[in-house]
């Protein structure tokens, strides 16, 4: 592939293929539905919190890191299961968000490893404060 980062890059759609989706989008099963709100969340904050510093947002990159690219444990509702129901490749997914990923990230591409390893520590830390020592407006 010479250009990952065109991976969901927009299509041509002919108007006949546009109705197509909708007409097929309206025939998803409610647990079908909810498995992908569950698989847009989780690509939602893999990309949107991806070098974040924030312990928060740092905590709901990592679970999702972890449920998208992480081992299968054989669950309803894990990513392969997600993607098996739902008609999806799931190495197609893994790849196109990775590349998202390398192309979004601020210190450029890493190894998957590293960057987990690197925001798992931004997940640990803890917030500080200043024990009573703020002082107020006005006093």
């Amino acid at each position: 592939m010479e250009n990952p980062g065109q991976l969901f890059e927009n299509d041509v759609v002919a108007p006949a293929q546009y109705l197509e989706i909708f007409r097929r989008s309206n025939n998803l099963k409610p647990e079908q539905e909810l498995m992908l709100a569950i698989l847009t969340d989780a690509i939602e904050c893999i990309l949107k919190y991806l070098d974040d510093p924030v312990v928060m947002r740092a905590k709901l990159f990592n679970e999702a890191h972890d449920w998208l690219f992480g081992q299968d444990d054989g669950e309803p509702f894990s990513f392969l299961s997600v993607c098996d129901v739902l008609n999806f490749d799931p190495s197609y997914l893994r790849r196109g968000i990775k590349a998202k990923m390398d192309a979004k990230s601020v210190q450029g591409p890493l190894p998957s490893t590293e960057k987990s390893a690197r925001l798992k520590g931004v997940g640990a830390m803890k917030m500080r404060t200043n024990g009573g020592s703020r002082s107020r407006a006005g006093a």
